[in-house]
């Protein structure tokens, strides 16, 4: 697989885009003046513990208070008020929720992700041949043995596979190194304090594929040093780094990155086939309805929508990746009757889904036919961090119909009664409707209707006029 970083800088903003055999798969976003949360680590201190809610709430030091679960807790030292304790960024704050923490410290790597606080050794679920697994995993149990007196655990990463012994020794200490340095850290500052983070989203990428790019094309030179003198000290591998030069044309325009933001942006995803995507993200999850639309090419119903599903599915699985859409999903597929072909389409599911970096676990069909799924939520989706709520709808998805803007009007225009002189102000938008509603009351000579942008689409304002 031929597989292309993209990075595109601007004053606000990077945009890194991930292309796999030249179909983009990925787009991450980095904005320079906001912090990233996701992975940070904090020295914080407990300001409240709620058993009714299973949970403590923690100062980090940031705008609001952190979520701590109390199953998380078991590799913190103490949980009760106003103790200091160590913790990390599971997800970052999302709308109204603050920052999910966990005691487990996890540092990533190139091969390992080390685990300070736990001593156990797992192993990638990516490694499914069981063999394989067991024989890897003491192969580097032996390996560090020696380099381990603290008894850390950690996690063998895929890209473990093909690294020379020599490599991980060195991955280890540097995750081993870096750690100590926190902890050292942690004592001399005060609390609440940041301890660790992460300058750049571009590290976390380059970790995540191991360094397997063929090639990164960057119109921000400074970026393209970070990387190459990044990439000399983490990967044995030559990746090409190619300022891109062509100042008629921007990067951004050169690649179409306008249209895939629009594609991640629009609900509807259309199949080959005729058939149609619905992706809707809520508070609570994700829901994603299939549609046959024209698809009939098969003799059967069922075959139909079997079809169609796999389609779907193929599809699905791309755009949970692009969106970066995490947490619960339930997907509504055409329904089948054959529960043979049910399991099928959750055999391919998740050999598709086996393309990301993000945990997917697909669960079954429900007794309504519905498929349930859940993606590791580390921050909000792409379309959350690339839009604002809408100051139209105030971010319901709707305005109110002509109809019911003109009942509360004649309402409150009733309840008034009796008045010598009314001055409503309206948005241009429902004027006529105003207009039409006073003239059909017979109020023109004492209602005057006057439009006002400044007002909320949905609502009027309404004056006396002695």
């Amino acid at each position: 697989m031929d597989r292309e970083l993209i990075i595109i800088s601007s004053k606000d903003l990077y945009l890194y885009v991930i292309y796999e055999d030249g179909e983009p798969v990925e787009l991450r976003v980095e904005y320079r003046e906001l912090l990233k949360q996701s992975g940070n680590i904090y020295k914080g201190k407990v300001k409240r513990v709620i058993p009714a809610m299973n949970a403590a709430f923690v100062d980090i030091g940031e705008d609001r208070e952190a979520f701590l679960p109390l199953k998380d807790i078991k590799n913190c030292h103490e949980i009760k008020p106003n103790e200091t304790v160590i913790v990390q960024v599971k997800r970052a704050a999302i709308s109204s929720k603050g920052a999910k923490l966990s005691c487990k410290i996890t540092l990533p790597g190139k091969y390992l992700v080390l685990i300070p606080s736990d001593p156990y050794i797992t192993i990638s679920t990516k490694i499914e041949d069981k063999e394989q697994r067991e024989r890897l995993k003491e192969h580097i149990r032996w390996l560090l043995e020696p380099f381990n007196e603290n008894g850390y655990g950690y996690i063998i990463r895929t890209s473990a596979v093909e690294a020379t012994d020599e490599a991980i020794i060195e991955d280890f200490l540097s995750l081993k190194h870096q750690w100590e340095t926190i902890l050292k850290s942690s004592k001399k500052k005060r609390t609440p304090s940041l301890l660790y983070e992460e300058s750049s989203k571009i590290y976390s990428i380059l970790r995540d594929y191991a360094g397997n790019f063929s090639r990164i094309i960057s119109d921000d030179i400074k970026k393209l040093k970070e990387i190459k003198e990044y990439v000399s000290k983490n990967f044995n591998r030559q990746i090409k780094l190619e300022p891109y030069r062509k100042r008629k044309v921007s990067l951004y325009s050169y690649y179409e990155v306008d249209r895939l933001i629009n594609k991640i942006l629009n609900p509807y995803v259309w199949l080959k086939s005729g058939g149609y995507l619905v992706i809707e993200e809520t508070e609570a999850l994700v829901s994603i309805d299939v549609n046959s639309g024209s698809h009939c090419r098969h003799k059967t119903l069922e075959e139909t929508a079997y079809h169609t599903n796999i389609e779907a599915m193929k599809e699905i699985a791309k755009h949970l990746r692009l969106r970066d859409l995490g947490g619960i999903v339930i997907i509504d597929f055409i329904d089948m009757k054959d529960e043979e072909k049910k399991k099928a389409l959750i055999e391919q599911f998740k050999q598709e889904v086996k393309k990301d970096k993000r945990p997917v676990k697909i669960k079954s069909f429900t007794s309504l036919g519905l498929l349930e799924l859940t993606r590791k939520k580390i921050e909000d989706s792409l379309i959350k961090q690339l839009t604002d709520i809408c100051i139209t709808c105030q971010g319901n998805g709707f305005i109110k119909s002509r109809y019911l803007f003109s009942f509360e009007l004649e309402k409150k225009i009733s309840e008034l009664k009796p008045f010598v002189k009314l001055s409503i102000k309206v948005h241009p938008y429902m004027y006529k409707t105003a207009k039409e509603l006073i003239r059909q009351l017979k109020l023109t000579s004492s209602v005057d209707i006057i439009s006002d942008i400044t007002q909320q689409i949905n609502k009027f304002s309404i004056e006396r006029v002695e």
